[in-house]
């Protein structure tokens, strides 16, 4: 429970047997198998269809086809009737699973006919489609198909190897650091085949007003491959060739030769270009060879983008620029859209079953994600300038602006309203809390509440909140619409009737009390949220709920005691210093189950004191007496929950004016006991998890994804680093680091932030490249200037020693946390790229992929050429020249303006949640762990199918489905059903959180173990590769859980015969895990275990014995002599010490049969006499008794050990595999602590 958020654990309350019926029905819905007949005798091709899928759904899975990509306007017809797109396909009268439906063409629109270009567009560009309407660079990446290589490995059986293949492992050196123009995998394809030199709008579009009336309804312009220009009109009907040229105006079809038409555009240019028509088979062979997730573009989802690229070259398109017209028409109509109606009309839709509840999610989850597009590429226009303020004579903190229908203003205190709480500080921290808010209430979803779509975007060091617009609230006074709440932040408080009926349904689901407040003529009024949120009422008759930064209590013990200058900490920077909304989900709970035992032991006390009375009767009982005495026998189940009351005052503790009461000191015991548990109990339970390893993040935003998920805010770093610290503990030394570093990435994010306002756009990569070698580039060049210092921007003056000085002063004043002497420093020397990384994923920053100089004596030779060799004396002039050209190219710093490729505006949205597919999801999970393994996996299916419905293929939510399924056909053996879920969970972790996120990351090492045990070793180990480069990447080397992956690589290179490779990653698993549990934890004796084996197929006996005597004496110390641990051990320490022993007597015997042989041929020609002859004789005889005692040595030896001593290597590993523990076996266990712990994070 701790780990969910409150909208799962907060919905609305439904019927729980309906539900669970419901998705059993939903689940047994069977899928249809559709045929759709092609037009003009094209053959048939098949669809498989859920029945809830709209036919538009059907139409879109058939333009999306490369067997029938050629069409895109078209309708389907059932038994010769066109159905409707928005009907649902099981609602069609007569429909089988296995009927037939025909694709019949349309007429062109105008809107058909642009959609119809930018389709055949979109295919000619290949899985990596350039986005023009992207906010960075390479949105959405995978590197899937580029790190299999794009050809299917047959699977083997590893045992039929005699000798070590080459593996991606072979030439791996394990002590190199990692290399950042490796971060894009190497043959990445990004070109596709190129089909035609270019296509573009005709100069003589539009159409005139009397050919309009004829049907055209564009004209086009192709240059074909070979060379030739073709003049193309679009019809009603279809595409033809025209007469027109540059100068001539004839958009008639031609009749000669070249005479071509066709209702596709594609066909029409493959019968007018040969080499379209060949190459364009390619193409769609190139785009096949990809997955269908990685062609696919992401819609309901934020797309990730990569901190570190290898751009493109930016390549010529006469139509790029036409993308509006054809993208949204000639006046731009298709995209304005009135986003508050379309968000609250979606919101208002019917839920009253399943269906329509999956249908309403469905719809949310669009709107709300083309909202937040909308919303980021406005903010950016807002911020640059091109956007004019609703007020233009104000400060420019308070500007307003209005874009698209959206309301944009920015994170500042412009009117003063967060004067005493901190200015401009608590102004920014409030945007964020009051997107929580609407992102809490949107959870509830309580019918009858409404709020307003809401986005945050932090670009170029700017805070801007895009919100939808109330109907009406730009013609009336904002005072004279708000109906609940302040009106103006104190004289005036009004609470309408029926908002605080509605909000009271809400306020129960949050644990909101109601409270009262004064105005400011003493007035007490009643109100379920805080004062300072407001209720309106909009034209639209809709009430609207703003505001609601607090829609949690104040973290009283953190202002009481760390905000206050003390001890040589300054004042915290604001005093809106809020708890969360999981801490007080967990603090409900917790109080929940504490109340629930005390009730129990009360009725558990009342019926011993009954039954000591003596008022139990003996004689026959009645079912009622029954029943009340099995409820004494399990106390817990007569307590009714319902009867618990906990609720929050979120005023509690603000200075919101209202009169004394005993409820009123309750309430504010209440919120005081929150904080405490936050301080005492979260956060010590959180530190236990991460030494038990039951969370172990690898980066910053894994460990603030732990800490949100239990509630605990980020202003305790410090207080974590702190208790790890002190803790002695060596499992948590790896989180101290990483808390000291989120802190120091933390500051240089606002550092950035500060430095970037309101700086010209010019000066912004300088400004970077600056900042970054203060942090980063000191050992190069410990004195860095930056390149347009003479213009004088603030920035300019920092220094390295100036910047970790700002560090340290910005981590004490936000963290209450002293940083070590030198941390900095040390931390920019020792883990630059993982620092790199969380710099720029922080601040949004993306560069250029490549190898940075950080040390002076590491500079390589920069050059974007390399000449050729000239012999004589010229030739060595010329050397000598080009040398100093180099020379002059050295860089002066580590980073240049040029690194900097962009900024990305860093998006904050209230997504919404489907609680349906949650609610499959763990009940799923629940009857997993339950052992109901077929219920649990036909939950889970349903709420796949649920997921894919809600939120698209493409989604975070939708790739922990797929994961979860993965894992489960993995355990049930059905290894090519997981390795299809498992690919589809990469691909989509790749594209919506990262290619380098740690969710990817677990998602490619488990891949690689499935693909393992499906026989596929090379291409396992070439995704553990990827992940391995990664990782180093992330956290550098040295995390506790990398052991895991050095454990599956070892067994993996082993079961492939290269045991050299295999020991040396064993040997780094184990000096892991001695860095993260020490030297004598029972773990080391496993290692060293395993290591022992792994030296013994080797063949390193000596080795093998050497590490075995460990093991078995750690054994011995830890777990006593009757352990079967200690046991094997011993045996194993038996067995090798004689196959030790067996080695060297036959390698005695060796040595004296070549002393023998090497005698008898050195004497052989010197028998001379009869002296020589007795000599010869004689050491015969003594060579012929050394091979003989040699021989009986091997032979007592081999006697000890009982034929396994020599046994062949084939032999040798059968007889360790077959060890009931061994280390074949202690690879499937770690292999799957590997995938549990991936799957649970």
């Amino acid at each position: 429970m701790a780990d969910q958020t409150p909208e799962q654990t907060v919905p609305e309350m439904v019927n729980a047997e309906q539900d669970a019926q419901a998705i059993e029905e939903a689940g047994a819905e069977e899928f249809y198998q559709i045929t759709i007949n092609l037009p003009s005798k094209g053959g048939k091709v098949q669809v498989i269809a859920s029945p809830r899928e709209a036919i538009h759904d059907v139409r879109q899975s058939i333009v999306e086809s490369t067997e029938t990509c050629i069409h895109s306007c078209f309708s389907l017809a059932f038994n010769g009737t066109k159905l409707n797109d928005f009907m649902e396909l099981g609602d069609v009268e007569g429909i089988t699973p296995d009927s037939e439906l025909d694709l019949i063409l349309n007429n062109y629109t105008e809107r058909e006919a642009r959609i119809h270009v930018n389709r055949l567009r979109d295919l000619l560009a290949g899985p990596s489609k350039l986005n023009v309407n992207a906010v960075g660079i390479d949105p959405a990446m995978s590197f899937l198909s580029t790190v299999a290589g794009h050809v299917e490995e047959v699977p083997v059986d590893n045992s039929t190897y005699e000798t070590a293949p080459t593996t991606v492992f072979s030439k791996y050196d394990l002590n190199s650091s990692p290399s950042l123009s490796n971060f894009v995998p190497k043959g990445l394809e990004r070109t596709p085949v190129q089909c035609v030199k270019s296509i573009a709008l005709s100069g003589w579009n539009p159409p005139p007003h009397h050919l309009r009336l004829r049907g055209d309804l564009m004209y086009l312009i192709v240059t074909t491959l070979e060379g030739e220009t073709v003049q193309i009109t679009s019809t009603a009907t279809g595409f033809h060739v025209n007469k027109s040229t540059s100068n001539l105006f004839d958009p008639s079809p031609r009749n000669d030769a070249k005479a071509a038409s066709d209702h596709s555009l594609i066909v029409l240019l493959e019968k007018v270009s040969p080499l379209f028509a060949t190459n364009f088979k390619k193409l769609q062979e190139f785009i096949t060879r990809h997955h269908m997730l990685e062609v696919l573009p992401v819609t309901t989802a934020q797309p990730a983008y990569p901190w570190a690229i290898q751009p493109a070259p930016h390549t010529f398109d006469p139509t790029r620029p036409s993308e509006a017209y054809l993208n949204y028409g000639t006046d731009s109509v298709d995209s304005l859209r009135d986003w508050n109606d379309e968000l609250q009309s979606h919101r208002e839709l019917p839920r009253s079953n399943l269906q329509e509840r999956v249908m309403r999610d469905r719809f949310l989850n669009k709107i709300n994600a083309d909202f937040a597009e909308a919303a980021v590429r406005g903010a950016m226009d807002v911020v640059n300038g091109n956007v004019v303020a609703l007020n233009p004579l104000e400060a420019e903190e308070s500007h307003m602006y209005v874009y698209n229908n959206i309301f944009f203003s920015k994170g500042f205190d412009g009117r003063n309203t967060f004067e005493k709480l901190g200015g401009d500080d608590a102004a920014h921290v409030a945007t964020g809390k009051d997107l929580e808010g609407v992102r809490t209430l949107n959870g509830v979803d309580v019918e009858g509440l409404y709020t307003l779509g809401t986005v945050v975007v932090d670009y170029k060091g700017v805070r801007v909140v895009a919100q939808s617009i109330v109907p009406g609230i730009f013609r009336q006074q904002e005072e004279s619409s708000i109906v609940y709440g302040s009106v103006d932040n104190g004289p005036v408080v009004k609470s309408d009737e029926k908002f605080h009926e509605i909000l009271g349904n809400a306020a129960k689901a949050l644990h909101m009390a109601e409270h009262s407040v004064e105005d400011g003529e003493g007035k007490s009024t009643k109100l379920w949220t805080s004062y300072d949120t407001k209720g309106l009422m909009g034209a639209d008759g809709r009430r609207y709920l703003l505001d609601l930064y607090r829609l949690n209590p104040v973290d009283i013990e953190f202002l009481e005691n760390d905000v206050a200058a003390k001890d040589g900490m300054p004042e915290y920077p604001h005093k809106l210093a809020l708890m969360r909304p999981e801490l007080m989900l967990l603090y409900w709970e917790h109080k929940l189950r504490n109340w629930v035992q005390e009730r129990a032991q009360e009725i558990q006390k009342r019926a011993e004191e009954k039954k000591a009375a003596g008022e139990t009767e003996t004689e026959a009982k009645s079912d009622e007496t029954k029943e009340e005495e099995a409820k004494e026998a399990n106390p817990e189940d007569d307590v009714n929950v319902l009867d618990f009351d906990l609720s929050f005052n979120v005023d509690a503790f603000t200075g919101v004016p209202s009169a004394a009461s005993d409820e009123k000191t309750s309430q504010e015991n209440t919120v005081r006991e929150a904080s405490k548990f936050l301080r005492e109990n979260v956060i010590s339970v959180l530190l236990q998890d991460f030494m038990a390893y039951v969370v172990s993040p690898i980066d910053g935003g894994a460990l603030t994804k732990a800490m949100h998920r239990r509630g605990v805010n980020m202003r305790y770093l410090g207080r974590i680093a702190n208790l790890a610290q002190e803790s002695k503990e060596l499992a948590l030394n790896h989180i101290h680091f990483l808390a000291m570093q989120e802190m120091v990435v933390r500051s240089v994010k606002r550092i950035i932030r500060k430095a970037l306002r309101g700086l010209p756009t010019t000066h912004v990569p300088d400004c970077v490249a600056h900042i970054l070698n203060c942090l980063l580039g000191h050992e190069y060049n410990a004195k860095p200037v930056a390149t347009l210092a003479e213009d004088g921007h603030n920035y300019a003056a920092f220094t390295p020693e100036s910047l970790r000085e700002n560090i340290q002063a910005e981590v004490l004043l936000r963290y209450r946390f002293q940083l070590p002497d030198g941390f900095i420093k040390d931390l920019a020397k020792e883990k630059k790229l993982p620092l790199l990384r969380e710099v720029c994923i922080r601040s949004g920053i993306q560069v250029e992929a490549r190898d940075y100089i950080f040390v002076a004596s590491a500079e390589p030779v920069e050059t974007t050429e390399t000449p050729a060799p000239v012999s004589g004396k010229k030739g060595a002039k010329a050397d000598k020249n080009v040398r100093k050209a180099v020379k002059a190219k050295k860089r002066p710093s580590t980073f240049e303006p040029n690194d900097i490729l962009t900024l990305l505006p860093l998006v904050k949205q209230a997504a919404t949640r489907s609680v349906y597919a949650d609610e499959a999801f763990e009940a799923g999970k629940t009857s997993l762990a339950q052992g109901h393994r077929q219920l649990g996996l036909e939950l889970l299916l349903e709420s796949l199918a649920l997921h894919e419905q809600t939120y698209g293929f493409l989604h975070p939510e939708t790739a922990r489905c797929y994961q979860a399924l993965a894992m489960i056909y993995y355990h049930s053996d059905d290894k090519d059903v997981a390795l299809e879920f498992q690919r589809k969970a990469v691909i989509v972790a790749e594209r919506t959180m990262g290619v380098d996120s740690p969710e990817a990351l677990h998602n490619y090492l488990n891949l690689g173990l499935f693909e393992h045990a499906a026989g596929r070793t090379l291409t396992a180990l070439k995704y553990l590769k990827h992940a391995i480069q990664y990782w180093e990447l992330i956290y550098g080397k040295g995390h506790p859980d990398s052991a895991t992956a050095d454990n599956n690589v070892a067994v993996m290179l082993q079961s492939l015969r290269d045991f050299e490779n295999s020991c040396a990653f064993f040997e780094r698993a184990k000096q892991t895990q001695e860095q993260a549990h020490g030297k004598d934890h029972v773990i080391l004796a496993n290692c060293h275990h395993v290591l022992a084996k792994a030296y013994a197929l080797k063949g390193d006996f000596a080795t093998a014995v050497k590490e075995e005597q460990l093991a078995y004496d750690m054994y011995l110390a830890k777990a006593g002599t009757e352990d079967v641990r200690t046991k094997e051990a011993e045996m194993w320490l038996a067995e090798l010490k004689n196959t030790l022993e067996y080695t060297s007597n036959q390698a005695l015997y060796e040595k004296a049969a070549a002393e023998q042989e090497k005698f008898l041929r050195e004497h052989q020609h010197q028998q001379q006499g009869k002296a020589a002859t007795s000599l010869s004789a004689a050491a015969a005889a003594a060579s012929k008794a050394a091979l003989a005692e040699a021989a009986i040595r091997a032979a007592n030896a081999d006697a000890q050990v009982g034929t396994k001593g020599h046994l062949s290597l084939n032999e040798l590993m059968d007889f360790i595999n077959s060890q009931p523990q061994g280390s074949s076996g202690k690879s499937k266990k770690s292999k799957s602590t590997a995938s549990k712990r991936a799957n649970k994070k």
